[in-house]
């Protein structure tokens, strides 16, 4: 038995599925084939790669075992930042800032640490991008001398954004063209492949996001930005590329042509078998579909995504903020609240300031659609900040769902504070993809569903999966007649087909879906 185990774990590494590998090596009674495969996978993934997935085996490993070798040290750093525990990554940061000022140790051992350290530096997510300038010009200064060879690492963090990806750079966007002519080359050559065509989509997505940037000029960045990394670079940098386009698409009201360059790069992504992409990729896909209305794709999404409060890793942020929406999206707002208020946690104490940011916003729509007036208070810090970054598409991609909050507040006089050109622009846009998109995230409060007793009694036998037939002989009405409820049903629940009008009816609570029997599902 051991050895078929053994068989099927040199298989599962062969494929490169380490979390398979390290189960069936388990199994074997092989425990210095594990060690030596979590080491490699430390190794070749330094950053982000497999880590939470493993997590198990790497706190297996006795105390003493790690403390030999910088490369376990390192991980171990990574391992607890990306389980939101901060302190013992630093705890192993000093170990391994300690190893690498230990002269018994060997000359390889120690360089090796120094390499980690810097590596550390500069990609640890808690410590957000304090001093991180300071730290990249230390470390292109070691690279050249030699001293160190700087790891590999992604900036983009496998989201779709570099400004808020692996960390956060909004900061940088208030002096974007200065930072990237002064840092631009260093950065290039500190992140290897990575760089390639980073500068270019850094710029765009910082234009992008401020609207000062015309969309035939964002296009036509994105698309050359997009050559660089796919060309000796990076597919993740594409990724972030094909965000920045669809996001333009989406504003200019064109969602078929959003949806034809986000379909293009799936399929690309999913040739080059950049499976660490995939997950994010999807996520991206389900944020589309909600510029469509909601549909069947945004139950089944909220399902896959994990309970925050359950389980957590910061490599899950970007799904966990697509869930958000499409809680709002169903109207599942108490559940939408507690997921938002976990994540403010999480955003303030790393230091994610755009996630902040739209965590804020979201959270306003939350609280507004739930007769909370603190929504206002909310609402109006979070245009303080986007607007001392002049975020304008953070606001405005929000469109219908965030505009009847903005008229309120307008109308009240109530954005003192406010920078009053950026909210002018900020309002303007919205009401633009507000007109292209008015069921991105549409609410329908029970109470202006005025539903009649037939409608509500033809409701209740759809719900229960009667067939047209049968709720024609239970009404005892004509066909036509049915028909003439269902699309009065339809327009005032606002959706478009059977299967949209009873979701929605069993979200606004007026039915209990899939119960049996003439009006069980009435309330």
């Amino acid at each position: 038995m051991s050895e078929n185990y053994r068989r099927a774990a040199n298989y599962f590494e062969m494929k490169d599925d380490i979390p398979n590998a390290l189960k069936y090596y388990r199994k074997a009674g092989a425990t210095q084939r594990v060690k030596e495969l979590l080491i490699r996978n430390a190794k070749n993934h330094p950053g982000a790669g497999r880590y939470v997935e493993t997590k198990e085996y790497y706190f297996e490993i006795p105390r003493e075992e790690i403390l030999e070798l910088p490369v376990l040290m390192a991980g171990m750093s990574m391992l607890c930042d990306l389980l939101l525990l901060p302190e013992p990554s630093e705890e192993w940061y000093r170990e391994l800032e300690a190893f690498g000022k230990d002269k018994s140790k060997s000359r390889e051992l120690r360089r090796d640490a120094r390499t980690r350290l810097a590596y550390l530096d500069i990609a640890l997510p808690h410590r957000g991008i304090r001093g991180i300038l300071r730290i990249m010009k230390n470390s292109f200064a070691l690279v050249q001398k030699g001293d160190i060879a700087l790891l590999e690492f992604s900036v983009t963090g496998n989201m779709p954004s570099v400004m808020n990806g692996g960390l956060d750079f909004s900061e940088w966007s208030k002096n974007d063209t200065q930072i990237a002519k002064f840092m631009g080359k260093s950065l290039e050559v500190l992140l290897g492949k990575f760089g390639n065509g980073l500068v270019t989509i850094a710029l765009v997505e910082s234009g992008f996001e401020k609207g000062a940037m015309p969309a035939y000029e964002v296009l036509t960045r994105c698309s050359n930005g997009f050559e660089a990394a796919a060309h000796g670079g990076k597919i993740e940098m594409c990724f972030v590329s094909v965000g920045i386009q669809v996001r333009q698409h989406l504003v200019e009201g064109q969602l078929p042509s959003a949806k034809r360059v986000y379909d293009s790069f799936l399929e690309k992504a999913k040739a080059e078998g950049a499976d660490q992409l995939l997950p994010n990729a999807q996520a991206f896909g389900v944020w589309l579909s909600l510029f469509g209305g909601c549909g069947e794709q945004v139950e089944e999404y909220i399902h896959t995504v994990p309970d925050a409060r359950v389980h957590f890793c910061i490599l899950d942020r970007y799904r966990q903020m697509v869930k958000l929406r499409c809680l709002i999206a169903v109207n599942r707002l108490e559940e939408a609240n507690d997921l938002a208020m976990f994540l403010t946690g999480y955003f303030v104490s790393y230091e994610r300031h755009f996630y902040h940011m739209e965590n804020e916003l979201l959270k306003a729509i939350i609280l507004y659609r739930m007769g909370d007036e603190h929504w206002k208070g909310l609402l109006r810090d979070a245009l303080t900040e986007t607007g001392e970054y002049h975020f304008v598409r953070i606001v405005s991609l929000e469109g219908a769902a965030v505009l009847p909050l903005l008229k309120q507040m307008r109308e009240e006089g109530a954005f003192q504070g406010v920078d009053e050109e950026y909210i002018q622009q900020v309002y303007e846009e919205c009401i633009r993809v507000a007109s292209s998109y008015p069921d991105y995230l549409k609410y329908i409060p029970q109470e202006t569903v005025a539903l009649t007793k037939k409608e509500m009694q033809v409701l209740s036998l759809l719900c229960a999966g009667m067939s047209m037939e049968e709720i024609c002989g239970v009404l005892d009405i004509g066909y036509d007649g049915l028909k003439k409820h269902n699309r009065s049903i339809y327009r005032k629940l606002g959706a478009k087909n059977r299967a949209e009008a009873e979701r929605k009816a069993a979200q606004l609570g007026l039915v209990h879906r899939g119960e049996s029997g003439y009006g069980g599902g009435i309330k």
